[in-house]
């Protein structure tokens, strides 16, 4: 599915999402993490990636094989190297209104990978 970088078109990711993880996994806990990293997911290309620039779009695949479900969010943005992020457990940062979404990305899925120069997001979920 392709949205244009705004909050009104993440609603609809989070519904489709919503039916295409409900349609192939009983596993509650898989469907609702998988939901809620999209979200975080499409929150951060948005914001970070497109700058919520309209004329951006965000590319969001969903994928289900054999051994695991794949989201992928592609941004139309600059990228971003991890490692230039900060973590928001940092005593500093404790208190910050944002940047929990790659720690939550990352604490809740089975596998994150960041390629594209950072433009693109790949979350996995092994079966179980």
């Amino acid at each position: 599915m392709t949205i244009q970088s705004s909050f009104d078109d993440l609603e609809r990711v989070v519904d489709q999402a919503e039916v295409f993880f409900s349609r192939y996994s009983e596993d509650d806990d898989m469907v609702y993490r998988a939901v809620l990293l999209a979200s975080e997911a499409v929150t951060n290309a948005i914001e970070h990636g497109n700058e919520s620039i309209l004329e951006k779009k965000v590319e969001i695949v969903f994928e289900e094989r054999l051994d695991a479900f794949i989201i992928e969010v592609e941004d139309e943005g600059k990228g971003f190297v991890r490692s230039a992020v900060v973590d928001p457990l940092d005593e500093g940062n404790l208190l910050e209104d944002g940047g929990r979404g790659l720690f939550l990305i990352e604490r809740l899925a089975d596998d994150v990978r960041y390629e594209c120069g950072g433009r693109r997001t790949v979350i996995r979920f092994d079966r179980t």
